[in-house]
């Protein structure tokens, strides 16, 4: 009993003893165990170091300065195995240095200072006004009295342009119909901002030539040839003579004039026969005309027609006599 007593007494003392230490020293706290440092008591910087990792981490500073984080959370781990193997002092001393190092991680950068303000330039002047041009043409640019001709202009830059003598202001472009009485030179002059232009067009006027009297044309007219026969004839007869002549004379005095000698026979006897007959006819009008004329042979062509193209009856004698014919019909090209 005397000796539990004791034993009693002994441990209260150290207790005391023990709490009177740690209540003389600030930098103990207890030991949340994440160093690995045994003993209920641990020393204030270690686990200050390791709060102030943390709390970088929380502040995502691990991925802002990654380089800057591992070095601060190696000196951390660094100063918790000093401490470990029982260098308090250097631990405490490394952890305090590891705790500044986590709190100094990503410095903001310094502002970048302001741009100059940047001074335009004063606008430049404003470009001169353009120069005026002008074009002023006459088609065409000569014409008999009473005739007419057109004036046409173009201009660019500008405002009002007119055209003397006689005309006026204008349109800064267009066209113009005149009847000058004589010869006239126009101007036109345009105006702008930037001065004027001109530009001239002379119109040439002639006197109407004098007219010459033209004695009357003869006009080619289509001529045509009427020469009977008799009764399986093809002998021209005297009478029709003249009437050749007049037929040559014509041709002589057109010399483009063309046409065909047609041959013709009443009914009587055998068609085949008239055929012939009629062409023999037609050969020889057209014969007279080559010889006794000396009318060209590819002016004239002879066809014969035979009873195939009565002029008249061929039941009397009077309608034979006239079917018994040579027709012809000359024309001009």
């Amino acid at each position: 009993m005397k000796r539990e007593k004791l034993v009693g007494k002994a441990l209260l003392l150290l207790a005391l003893g023990s709490v009177g230490t740690l209540s003389g020293c600030a930098h103990y706290e207890v030991n949340n165990g994440r160093g690995n440092i045994p003993g209920y008591w641990i020393r204030y910087e270690m686990q200050e170091a390791d709060r102030a990792i943390e709390a970088a981490r929380a502040d995502g500073k691990a991925a802002l300065c990654p380089d800057q984080f591992r070095e601060a959370e190696a000196a951390k781990n660094n100063a918790y195995d000093v401490f470990r193997a029982c260098h308090t002092e250097e631990g405490a001393a490394l952890a305090k240095e590891a705790t500044a190092k986590a709190k100094a991680l990503c410095p903001p950068r310094p502002a970048e200072p302001a741009p100059k303000p940047v001074v335009a330039p004063p606008p430049p002047p404003p470009p001169a006004p353009k120069a005026p041009t002008d074009t002023l043409l006459v088609e065409p640019a000569s014409v008999t009295k009473g005739e007419t001709a057109t004036l046409s202009w173009t201009s660019a830059n500008a405002n009002t342009c007119a055209i003397e003598p006689g005309i006026g202001p204008v349109q800064t472009a267009g066209t113009l119909t005149i009847t000058p009485k004589d010869d006239i030179l126009y101007t036109l002059v345009c105006t702008g901002p930037g001065g004027a232009a001109r530009s001239d067009a002379k119109v040439a006027v002639t006197a109407p030539p004098v007219p010459v009297p033209v004695p009357p044309v003869k006009l080619c007219k289509p001529a045509v040839l009427n020469v009977h026969f008799d009764t399986n004839k093809s002998d021209i007869k005297p009478q029709y003579h003249d009437e050749l002549k007049a037929l040559a004379d014509f041709l002589k005095e057109f010399p483009n004039a063309t046409g065909t000698i047609e041959g013709h026979t009443d009914s009587v006897g055998d068609k085949a026969a008239n055929m012939k007959l009629s062409q023999r006819r037609a050969d020889s009008v057209r014969k007279y005309l080559v010889d006794k004329f000396g009318i060209a042979p590819e002016r004239v062509k002879a066809v014969g027609y035979g009873p195939t193209k009565p002029a008249a009856d061929n039941k009397t004698a009077a309608g034979k006599q006239k079917n018994r014919r040579i027709e012809s019909n000359f024309h001009c090209d």
